[in-house]
């Protein structure tokens, strides 16, 4: 029993001894921590951040000089190359080991001012250099920083979603020019009455017709817009319709009397229109326009083997039909089309067809080229001017303007001279011809 109650005693005395000593020694512990660590101001923990993202000054400079690719020293007597980078711009530069910077640019070398040097140092440019080496004074220079190269992608690497949003925005800019295309307004021109047209029947003017019957003439001629022969109001090729008003064949002579009252122009819109005819050439028959508009030819001799009646006027005739009313086209620019300032006449030499210059505008591409009225051309747009006829002369010389048509001219022996059309020439310069704009 004794045994127990002094086992006890000493348990019960290690306890609180045991328990005293633990709970000195947590505040020993902490005490000192909150001595050595006081909180810092507010403002202090504010500005520690901002105070480590900018990097000082010397920093920068740093950051620059590494670019030129020598090692610097700064010394009393200025900066000093302490190495050189194989293959740096100081190396390419010729810059040693050894040498002292004593200018850069024009200006002293301390160390910002390198620095500043080196960071507006532009592409394209080169970078002046002064230093001493021993006992001399050398001039150096860097060679200049190449641009940068734009990166150029291709097919292969853009993703399916380029590709699509590509073609979207090519479909886009399409549909954009064709609507500026379709906005542009048409060219109204009027072209005055009086004006005559030659016309031809292709497959002559048929005999046996009768009142009410409609044909088809085509225009064997341009028609311009105004005395200066620049725009071709109708281009040849042009169909006008006519109804037949009367026609009479008596067995000695034929008579047609025409009106003409529509007109197909060619690469343009259909135009009701009032014409008359008043003069026939090129007919072997010597038919005739009497007053009033009728044409008058003789009939033919009577012929047995003739399998057909003969035409009132053949495809060779040409029949001038007289505007008896204003003409007002309508179309776009694209519609309009002009020559190199020169109008032509067949003419026959030797057999041949050439056609003589009878016009020439002032300061136009052909005067400009030495052409001059009694000129003779042999070819027109690489064409021999013996295979053609006049409506084709005229088709081949007009065109879209600023367009070139090359002509042959008979000077001895033929020289090729390209003409451009639609353009003025002043002083050595030349200058697009607008459109008819003036003749409204």
């Amino acid at each position: 029993m004794k045994r127990m109650l002094s086992l006890v005693l000493i348990v019960a005395c290690a306890l609180p001894a045991g328990a005293a000593s633990v709970r000195a020694a947590r505040p020993a512990a902490k005490r000192p921590a909150r001595k050595s660590a006081p909180k810092a101001p507010k403002a202090e923990a504010k500005s520690a951040p901002a105070a480590a993202a900018a990097p000082a000054a010397d920093s920068l400079d740093d950051i620059a000089l590494f670019g030129l690719g020598a090692a610097l020293v700064a010394q009393d007597d200025g900066l000093v190359v302490a190495s050189v980078r194989p293959g740096s711009r100081a190396e390419q530069a010729g810059l040693k080991s050894g040498d002292q910077l004593l200018r850069v640019d024009g200006d002293s070398s301390s160390r910002a001012k390198v620095a500043g040097a080196l960071r507006a140092w532009t592409p394209g440019t080169r970078l002046a250099l002064v230093v001493r080496r021993g006992l001399e004074i050398l001039p150096l220079e860097t060679a200049p920083i190449p641009p940068a190269r734009d990166y150029a992608r291709g097919d292969r690497d853009l993703s399916e979603h380029e590709k699509a949003l590509a073609a979207e925005r090519s479909a886009q800019a399409v549909s954009d020019g064709r609507a500026v295309v379709s906005a542009v307004g048409p060219l109204v021109v009027p072209v005055r009455a009086e004006q005559g047209l030659w016309l031809r029947f292709t497959k002559g003017l048929p005999a046996g017709l009768k009142k009410g019957d409609e044909v088809v003439a085509e225009a064997a001629t341009g028609l311009t817009v105004d005395a200066t022969l620049d725009f071709l109001a109708v281009p040849p090729g042009s169909k006008m319709r006519a109804r037949v008003l009367d026609a009479v064949d008596d067995g000695v002579t034929r008579t047609v009397r025409l009106a003409f009252y529509a007109l197909d122009l060619s690469g343009g819109g259909t135009y009701t229109t009032l014409g008359s005819a008043t003069a026939v050439s090129g007919d072997q028959r010597m038919a005739r326009v009497a007053a009033g508009g009728t044409l008058v030819a003789a009939a033919p001799l009577p012929d047995a083997k003739r399998r057909a009646p003969e035409p009132v006027l053949d495809a060779d005739a040409r029949l001038r039909v007289r505007l008896l009313d204003p003409l007002v086209v309508d179309e776009p620019p694209s519609y309009w089309r002009v020559g190199p300032g020169l109008w032509v006449r067949t003419v026959e030499d030797s057999g041949k067809r050439l056609f003589e210059i009878t016009h020439a505008i002032a300061g136009r591409s052909a005067e400009a080229a030495g052409l001059k009225i009694g000129d003779r051309l042999d070819a027109i747009g690489g064409r021999s001017t013996d295979k053609m006829d006049f409506a084709e002369a005229i088709d081949r010389l007009y065109g879209a303007p600023g367009t070139e048509v090359e002509v042959s001219v008979l000077r001895g022996k033929s020289q090729a001279i390209k003409l451009k059309r639609g353009l003025r020439w002043a002083g050595a310069k030349s200058a697009a011809l607008p459109p008819p704009y003036n003749a409204q």
